[in-house]
């Protein structure tokens, strides 16, 4: 595939490296404080022609799309023999797989396809008609992008190929710059790209006409009755509904587009993302809200990314900027064309959530991109792959796939980002321990706050210690998900007999803020209840003098990331009313620093 998008070998995304670019491009922030996400690449599927797309139809088959007209299924491990779907065949068909930018471009299925079996694609023709929109009306446009409906045989796996019925062609004047985009959206909608007819510069000057339905983001509704004599229905939400202009195309959702190649919308929230493809200098991801009711113009050919592209622009209605954009660098050293990708809601790899993962034909680079609580989107270069990338794909579960169209191959995205591990130390002032009023009162009585150490136990008069610890988990990053978490104290000197024979296991009480009124150590705290009772148990034998003990799964959620967290730790037998003093003593956080309490946590950010 040459240059895609200037050249299909180009439709690749060439991203920015640690880059934040929002719609202020002046405005930069620093990274995420999270790790980043440590990206793996990992072949699922190799032997392919030219794959330009993988998606999946609701369930565990991932189809592939060749662009040279065939739709490959992978299952239970291996490519199936039999294509589902081939094209090639068809008589207007046309496919330049190797180098150029026509062929079976886009894949589909249907929301209710596992009960309707209906799925939808996109792929070049040579219609060889006439031009029936303004300003070349009347001219030949040999070319068309062309959005078809299919449906499924009785074999699941293989399409009817007789099934093919054509709802939409998109006349062109040139071969490339077709988009070919297809994807539901969480309106029902069915969505399709196409690009600005080709050449170069956008001569027809389809970007800003409305009159025309390329350089455009298309909106269908493709199972309601059919606006005859087309084939498919316009929503009466299209933002150019019922124009009174007759010449303004009622499908068009967005414009000013170049060759939108690759979009998607974030399974969780519903906002769009479309990656298009820049002209020499400058590529860009534009941004559209869930809460958007369409209509937004992204500028080309009046600006290409960032910059002016066409100085006779007087004005860009409803513009909108791109939230990314980056430049080639001298002779494309650093991209050349964008595809993009998909905001990653998979469950596999907590430390990519909510990242938005493109990348760069050229170079084979792979970016994240989130956006911070101010709103500002932060792009990184996450890796270099080497691959002629030319797509990125979901499974059914929002694992991430990319397709390697140099390669032949379907590649999954994985994370081993390790989580990140913090380690706290108590807080001194408010540490201690609290003496029983009297034996068996459950009331307390005495605190003792000033110490370097706390005891836990019972004392000769049979009255119960507890001992408080509190912890500053306001420290911890604002979204940071807690994966596990351990209480580590360290012994100062311990009774004979022993309390973990005497009076059974030495446990911890969990709640936030703080058991009484204030952080502060005070006798309530003895009695107080919890919102986390019994998270864990220490062992009885230490460790190079430190006791530890994992909290529990079930937990660790209530761990306090504005405020304190405060553990109550006492032996579970409160006296055995044996008239001798059982107890430990451990360093308390007045004590050395590397003898303190701990609260060894592991964490991440989505």
């Amino acid at each position: 595939m040459a240059k895609v998008f200037r050249t299909l070998g180009v439709i690749v995304i060439c991203a920015l490296a640690i880059i934040s670019i929002s719609a202020n491009r002046a405005m930069t922030v620093p990274p995420p404080v999270a790790a980043l996400p440590n990206l793996v690449f990992t072949t699922v599927v190799s032997g392919l022609t030219d794959p330009l797309f993988v998606t999946n139809a609701g369930d565990a088959r991932l189809f592939i799309v060749d662009q040279d007209g065939h739709i490959k299924i992978y299952k239970n491990g291996s490519l199936n023999g039999t294509d589902f779907l081939d094209i090639s065949t068809l008589s207007d068909f046309i496919s330049e797989a190797g180098g150029g930018e026509q062929g079976l471009l886009g894949l589909a299925f249907d929301p209710n396809y596992a009960t309707n079996g209906n799925f939808y694609i996109t792929y070049t023709t040579d219609d060889d008609t006439t031009c029936p929109y303004v300003p070349t009306s009347g001219d030949d446009c040999p070319f068309a992008t062309t959005l078809a409906r299919y449906h499924v045989s009785a074999d699941p796996d293989v399409a009817d190929s007789s099934s093919g019925t054509v709802l939409l062609s998109v006349p062109k004047r040139f071969d490339n710059h077709n988009g070919g985009m297809l994807a539901f959206g969480p309106d029902g909608y069915l969505y399709m790209s196409v690009g600005d007819g080709g050449s170069g510069g956008d001569p027809d000057g389809n970007g800003q006409s409305l009159d025309t339905l390329s350089a455009k983001l298309l909106r269908l509704d493709v199972d309601g009755t059919p606006d005859a004599p087309k084939q498919y229905a316009i929503p009466h939400s299209n933002p150019f509904y019922g124009s009174s202009d007759p010449n303004v195309q009622q499908e068009i959702w967005a414009y000013g587009l170049r060759n939108p190649w690759r979009f998607s919308f974030d399974s969780s929230t519903g906002d769009l993302f479309i990656g298009d493809v820049g002209q020499d200098v400058e590529e860009e991801v534009d941004y559209q809200s869930h809460l958007s009711t369409g209509g937004e113009n992204y500028g080309w050919n009046c600006r290409e990314g960032n910059r002016v592209y066409n100085s006779g622009c007087s004005s860009i209605p409803n513009y909108v900027p791109p939230i990314v954009a980056y430049d080639h660098g001298k002779n494309d050293s650093y991209g050349c064309a964008l595809i993009g990708g998909y905001v990653y809601r998979g469950s596999q790899f907590p430390s990519m959530q909510g990242y938005y993962f493109y990348g760069d034909l050229c170079s084979g680079k792979v970016f994240g991109m989130i956006q911070n609580s101010r709103k500002v989107w932060t792009s990184t270069l996450l890796a270099s792959t080497g691959y002629y990338i030319t797509s990125f794909g979901q499974d059914d579960q929002g694992e991430l796939y990319l397709t390697d169209g140099g390669g032949g191959q379907v590649i999954k995205i994985s994370n081993n980002t390790a989580d990140v591990t913090r380690t706290l130390t108590s807080q001194g002032s408010f540490d201690g321990f609290v003496l029983e009023t009297s034996p068996g009162s459950g009331v307390g009585g005495t605190i003792n706050s000033n110490g370097k150490w706390f005891s836990i136990g019972d004392t000769a008069d049979n009255r119960q210690t507890r001992a408080i610890l509190s912890f500053q988990t306001a420290s911890l990053p604002a979204h940071a998900v807690i994966d596990g978490a351990t209480i580590r104290i360290r012994l100062d000197k311990i009774s004979s007999p022993d309390p973990f024979s005497a009076l059974g296991n030495l446990s911890a009480d969990m709640t936030v803020p703080n058991f009484g009124a204030n952080p502060a150590l005070e006798a309530a705290d003895f009695q107080a209840s919890a919102t986390q009772p019994g998270v864990a148990t220490f062992n009885s034998v230490p460790t190079a003098g430190w006791y530890s003990a994992p909290i529990s799964s079930g937990a660790l959620s209530a761990i306090n990331l504005s405020g304190n967290t405060q553990f109550r730790l006492a032996f579970d037998t409160p006296s055995n009313d044996d008239n001798t003093a059982n107890y430990a003593s451990f360093f308390s956080g007045n004590y050395g620093m590397s003898s303190r309490p701990q609260l060894v946590i592991q964490y991440h950010v989505p």
